[in-house]
């Protein structure tokens, strides 16, 4: 998107316009965290360096309104009362200890993708995640840990626990801490989720979608840690809800673009194995970083919703803290003044290519910043979505002078 000299003085209007209630103040920090710049970084290096990529991946933060699941065990296939004697035989899920939590990894190798037919109400779309943050190989070893005390791994008696993954990880060890990551997402999405947003249908991977060109792409999960006791009782996150990337496929590579393209989708556990885990309405929220120097007039912020899924506007009231004042996505292009250290004012410009009326859907600017002398300005695009069953969405920051 190109802004014509006539729109950019439409900005600058703007910033007085918006002088009111759309005034955002920054606050001033001592300097620019290194973390905001490596949002600046090449595209192509980021790729290059799992570490840096997963560090960028990791400052996206995300939450659902319900934190903590009702109960500690899930079964397989067969209702209440099929479930509780499958349950009884050893077969099931545990939560580790109620609570969802985020996981940022990096893929070991495509897709475990699903058959032709779903298994019963199967659909399952697996990620292997290896860490490389110190945060992450330690949760995958804590979840290891609690395996070891299982008694369907006792029974396996062929793993030494005096080796990895049972003993505490180093960076050097980290592939063997890949963590397992499940999701049957909604049948009806299925088609528009393999179009626009992953790879959801058999035949299909990460190397041909245009979302990724990669087997090996950098993710970020959030959903429940598990037990699956269905397997020796090895440590998962299953169902992952929220999931979102940093896109890297030669387009964003090309020519020392560092324009960020993030992809990101909740969505609801769509077999029938986590009923009461899983339910609807799902709410959650996603806060997304950017950056922008101040001397790039012409940057902007551009959303595009790709699978909405359906809003349940009975949802965003369940989810708290949110802030009062909260927008919707019913405009095609709007303008915030932020206002900088110096007292001049810098307008971030919002374009959104599929306004939706609905108020399931909401944003807000959060922990905007700015260094003392007014060159940068930063913070988080935050949003909020309550639907049935899925919804995806992607969000470009684009610098432009």
């Amino acid at each position: 998107m190109r802004f014509t000299p006539l729109f950019l003085l439409f900005l600058l209007v703007s910033c007085r316009i918006f002088a009111g209630s759309d005034t955002i103040q920054a606050r001033v920090a001592p300097a620019v965290p290194q973390s905001f710049l490596n949002l600046r970084i090449t595209n192509d290096s980021i790729s290059n360096d799992d570490i840096l990529n997963e560090k960028i991946v990791d400052m996206v933060n995300v939450a659902e309104r319900d934190r903590k699941v009702p109960t500690p065990y899930t079964t397989h296939q067969g209702g209440v009362l099929g479930g509780w004697f499958i349950r009884l035989l050893g077969y099931y899920w545990q939560a580790v200890d109620r609570k969802r939590y985020k996981f940022v990894g990096t893929n070991r190798n495509g897709l475990d993708m699903p058959g032709e037919k779903d298994q019963l109400t199967e659909h399952d779309i697996n990620f292997n995640l290896i860490p490389h943050l110190d945060q992450y190989m330690n949760f995958v070893y804590r979840g290891r840990t609690e395996q070891t005390k299982r008694k369907q791994f006792k029974r396996e008696k062929r793993a030494d626990v005096t080796k990895p993954p049972y003993i505490p990880p180093t960076l050097s060890t980290a592939e063997i801490y890949a963590l397992h990551c499940e999701l049957t997402p909604p049948k009806k999405m299925r088609d528009s989720l393999n179009e626009a947003f992953y790879p959801a249908l058999h035949g299909f991977n990460l190397d041909k979608h245009p979302n990724f060109y990669d087997l090996h792409p950098t993710v970020g999960m959030y959903g429940v840690f598990v037990l699956d006791c269905n397997h020796a009782c090895h440590p998962e996150i299953h169902p992952y809800e929220w999931l979102w990337w940093l896109k890297l496929t030669p387009q964003e590579k090309a020519n020392g673009n560092f324009n960020k393209t993030w992809l990101l989708g909740l969505f609801r556990e769509s077999s029938n194995r986590f009923i009461l885990w899983s339910q609807r309405p799902r709410v959650g929220t996603i806060s997304i970083p950017f950056i922008i120097r101040t001397s790039e007039a012409g940057s902007y912020l551009k959303f595009s919703t790709l699978v909405p899924g359906r809003f349940r506007t009975d949802g965003i009231r369940l989810m708290k803290g949110i802030p009062k004042h909260t927008s919707r996505f019913d405009f095609s292009e709007t303008t915030v003044s932020l206002q900088l250290a110096t007292g001049r004012n810098f307008p971030l410009h919002l374009v959104n290519t599929t306004p939706e009326k609905t108020s399931a859907l909401r944003w807000w600017i959060s922990d905007l910043q700015t260094d003392p002398t007014g060159e940068w300005v930063w913070g988080y695009f935050n949003m909020v979505v309550s639907v049935g069953n899925g919804y995806t969405a992607k969000l470009e920051s684009i610098s432009a002078r």
